[in-house]
């Protein structure tokens, strides 16, 4: 059982600091590159630049889409 829940830990963890590229973020989001882009660029959402390559954590990403949420 206590391998179990380290397993569960573990991916947990995996999945919170997973990053994606920009294609993989459109995909998911459904939305063209060049709105990612202008969301990027106008600090709507978080991203980390190493060295050229962007990324993105999607659970931040989820979060910062949520406070511009409308209601």
């Amino acid at each position: 059982m206590a391998a179990s829940g380290m397993n569960e830990q573990t991916s947990s963890l995996r999945n919170e600091l997973e990053l994606v590229t920009e294609a993989e973020l459109t995909k998911h989001l459904k939305v063209c590159r060049r709105q990612l882009y202008s969301w990027r660029v106008r600090g709507f959402i978080p991203y980390f630049k190493i060295g050229r390559a962007v990324r993105f954590r999607v659970a931040d990403v989820a979060e910062a889409l949520e406070r511009m949420r409308i209601e």
